[in-house]
């Protein structure tokens, strides 16, 4: 399988950067034959959705460039991990509006959550969950969610033995879903 690990957060002094590289760093550790991918929305150029056709009746055929690398880019995997921060209950919009601008690059693939936040980010992937059941993907049970009290040091990532372990529960999940899925299809 190849999964990617998608960071939402574009924010000047996010998290979301350092979180991601250490879960690929973690995964890739794991040499479970697997390729481990970091897509940073950061370093993506995306315009917001106002395309014409809705993704869902586009069918993967776009007319925006930037529309058409980004549907490259996402199809090219078999499952995610979305890093995905809280904000005001929700997650970012840069993302969702990422993610909106796609519909059959997404169907049918597992994906997880990596969440973080004062709370641990458990609101937004609450929203994620919805959002990923409309497309037809496949969300997982195990979720790594990082609370700032648990996870961080004076407000810097500080990841310990429980903050690994919740990224191997969500990753074991993830490959067992999308082997399932690969033989299934």
């Amino acid at each position: 399988m190849k999964i990617a690990v998608f960071v939402g957060s574009i924010r000047t002094g996010r998290h979301g950067r350092t979180i991601g590289q250490w879960a690929l760093d973690q995964l890739q550790a794991r040499g479970d034959g697997h390729t481990y991918e970091l897509i940073d929305l950061a370093e993506q150029d995306l315009d917001q959705l106002t395309a014409a056709t809705p993704p869902i009746m586009a069918a993967g055929n776009y007319d925006e460039p930037k529309t058409i690398a980004w549907s490259e880019t996402i199809k090219a995997y078999d499952g995610y991990i979305f890093v995905t921060p809280e904000y005001n209950a929700s997650m970012p919009g840069t993302m969702k509006n990422a993610f909106d601008l796609l519909k059959v690059e997404w169907e049918g693939k597992p994906v997880g959550f990596l969440s973080y936040g004062g709370g641990g980010g458990v609101r937004a992937v609450n929203h994620w969950r919805d959002v990923v059941n409309n497309v037809g993907m496949q969300p997982l049970e195990a979720q790594a969610s990082l609370a700032f009290d648990d996870h961080f040091v004076d407000f810097q990532f500080a990841p310990n033995d429980t903050t690994a372990e919740l990224l191997e529960a969500v990753a074991v999940e993830l490959v067992k879903v999308g082997e399932k899925i690969s033989v299934n299809a």
